[in-house]
């Protein structure tokens, strides 16, 4: 039994040796992107309403009416060079449109370039050498970003910036080198030369060597603990040192593999909820307040215009304590929350609805809400009808950040704790990220050297054999000679 075990851990080994050393030295690029090309932090300033500065101006209804704008999706407050604009996005067909319309009469215009350019330059204290407009998630801004469109900004710095201008924020901040690291990662690690995120083409054979990595190396554990006696009697040489190596990381390699399979399977179900936009289309006729005045009586800092129920509702946006906070209002403060808000989008967007287990406002991220899902603050809420499944809404775009159901949570455990090895966080970044590189470089030194006493075996074997039939025809001769 142990001979066929250890016959099939040698040959799905050598079936899957070229990827897996590729998987695992390609590995260490996660960490040096990290550690080694990692652009400066940029604090963002929130955008801050001076509401003692707007004595003369024009309601936001009358400017719509200006510009002939009869529906929009969003309408919030911006500054640019001491000047205050009305930010309304529009639905034009399957597209938007950014329209900046002044609050009072002067001959500076704005558009969304030179807004994103404008709040680069502004957070960061570099001017911006070329900028272009991104639609669609690449190796240089994955998908891990989260939000589109952004508009990508080439700083004198050298480094990138990403601006979500409708957020006002960053949603990305990369030097070129770890752009060209993560290409490389996203060539080499997660096979984007083979289709997109969700193609077959891609998803099946890298399954498939998953697990055939996770099968090799329970053959292996299972043969070499069982052999383990006689091994650790023998003197120290690269057989032996190749089975002692792999029974130390043959629990690593089954988190990775069991993982990567785990991630891999999860992409056949596609999380329809990330491709949606909230619908918060408000009619210009149905504004019956003025948000800068309802603005001014709330004592906030900034409002976005929502459509809850059909009614349209300044949010007021405050910053306290690091944070967003919100309030709703129209001539006066209404009875809505973000509880109501959440609800609102989940209904639009996904028809969810029901009674609540649930409703929890998170600011920052954590066990419940990952650094992965990017946007920030959020509602989380959970319905009767399914308790385990945590809806997460965006509080100030309205964007459905995340669905976590007990699959999604089982996935993000099993991926972060076995393939990232957060339970090593509390050691430190740095700490962790070299045990992970100290493992990747591990798992290829004993793949290479496998695979090297393999073909070390197979030569001696036929060198072997050659030098039988010599012999044996050479005894052939001698019999003939003496016959």
């Amino acid at each position: 039994m142990l001979k066929i075990l250890l016959a099939w851990h040698r040959r799905l080994a050598l079936l899957c040796v070229i990827p897996f050393v590729i998987w695992a030295l390609s590995g260490l690029l996660h960490p040096a992107m990290s550690h080694f090309a990692k652009a400066p932090h940029i604090k963002p300033d929130p955008i801050k309403v001076e509401l003692n500065r707007m004595h003369n101006y024009t309601h936001l209804k009358d400017a719509l009416k200006q510009q002939d704008i009869h529906h929009f999706s969003h309408a919030s407050l911006v500054e640019f060079k001491g000047n205050y604009f009305y930010q309304v996005q529009q639905q034009i067909d399957d597209g938007t449109t950014v329209h900046y319309l002044p609050l009072s009469a002067t001959n500076v215009s704005l558009n969304d370039v030179d807004y994103a350019h404008y709040l680069a330059t502004q957070w960061s204290n570099h001017n911006v050498i070329k900028s272009e407009f991104v639609t669609q998630f690449s190796s240089a801004y994955p998908e891990i970003n989260r939000v589109l469109p952004v508009y990508k900004l080439r700083m004198s710095s050298g480094n990138n910036i990403y601006i979500d201008t409708l957020g006002k924020r960053i949603t990305a901040h990369n030097t070129p080198l770890r752009e060209s690291l993560s290409f490389w990662f996203k060539q080499l690690h997660t096979w984007q030369f083979a289709g997109d995120r969700h193609s077959l083409w891609r998803i099946i054979p890298m399954l498939i060597i998953s697990i055939t990595l996770f099968v090799m190396a329970v053959f292996g554990l299972l043969t070499y603990s069982v052999l383990w006696p006689r091994i650790k009697k023998k003197q120290l040489n690269k057989r032996s040192l190749h089975r002692v190596s792999g029974l130390v990381l043959s629990l690593c390699m089954l988190g990775f593999a069991s993982s990567s399979a785990h991630i891999l399977i999860d992409k056949f179900f596609l999380q329809e909820f990330k491709n949606l936009a909230p619908g918060n289309q408000i009619a210009t006729d149905a504004i019956n307040h003025d948000p800068v005045k309802t603005l001014a009586a709330a004592n906030g800092h900034n409002f976005q215009l929502v459509n809850i129920s059909g009614q349209v509702i300044s949010q007021i946006v405050s910053y306290k304590n690091k944070s967003m906070h919100f309030a709703y209002w129209q001539s006066n403060q209404t009875q809505y929350d973000d509880k109501t808000f959440a609800q609102n989008a989940l209904r639009n967007q996904l028809n969810i609805t029901g009674a609540l287990t649930h409703s929890e406002k998170i600011d920052k991220f954590g066990p419940t809400y990952g650094f992965i899902n990017k946007r920030l603050p959020v509602q989380q809420l959970s319905f009767e009808q399914s308790p385990e499944v945590r809806y997460s809404v965006e509080l100030h775009t309205g964007y459905i950040a995340a669905v976590d159901d007990t699959w999604q949570n089982a996935r993000s455990w099993h991926f972060g704790y076995l393939h990232k090895y957060h339970f090593l966080n509390p050691l430190g970044k740095g700490i962790r990220d070299s045990i992970i590189t100290l493992i990747c470089l591990g798992l290829a030194f004993i793949a290479l050297l496998g695979t090297s006493l393999y073909f070390s075996r197979l030569l001696r074997q036929r060198r072997a054999k050659i030098h039988r039939n010599l012999q044996n025809n050479e005894i052939l001769e001698i019999t003939k000679e003496q016959a």
